[in-house]
């Protein structure tokens, strides 16, 4: 009888528990969590650039953004540590997904915004992106790139790890 109403007391203790993961984790879900930039190149439906001409090195930078939704705009709070580019500019891009893959997403592109961002003498860099939401528009990623003069590619990128629903 015992070992039975413990065993009703461990189950109550589980449900609950897990009623509250899953209203805590509802909760968590909608609130702005960082996205980290990694230094992958990706096409502009967010597929990655199997054949990237130039990868930087994992080391070199690291960032995040804080992406977060209002009505009918988007807000993404871009903060970046390259600590071997003191005072180098960045251009940082807002992309609205879904697009098709053949669809380009540069500036000035529909369902892109994007603006500049230069990087401090220890290397970091912080700058707010904010842009409407198109129509149709499910989720955004953010690149940040600095321009390369002998060819089409950056020649320093970091993308969202992932998108960020909106």
């Amino acid at each position: 009888m015992r070992a039975l109403a413990r065993s009703r007391i461990f189950i109550a203790a589980m449900t609950v528990s897990a009623g509250a993961t899953v209203v805590l984790g509802a909760g968590a879900a909608t609130a702005t969590s960082p996205v980290p930039l990694n230094p992958d190149l990706r096409n502009c439906d967010f597929s990655l650039v199997p054949t990237a001409i130039q990868r930087p090195r994992a080391l070199v930078g690291r960032g995040t953004a804080q992406i977060s939704s209002s009505g009918s705009s988007v807000v993404a709070d871009v903060h970046m540590v390259i600590a071997n580019s003191p005072g180098a500019h960045y251009d940082v891009g807002l992309i609205q997904l879904p697009r098709p893959s053949s669809a380009t997403c540069g500036p000035g592109d529909p369902g892109t915004t994007f603006t500049g961002m230069d990087t401090d003498a220890t290397g970091q860099a912080t700058v707010t992106i904010t842009a409407p939401i198109q129509s149709g528009t499910t989720g955004v990623w953010v690149i940040v790139e600095s321009p390369n003069p002998n060819n089409q590619a950056p020649a320093e990128f970091f993308t969202s790890e992932f998108v960020a629903p909106v």
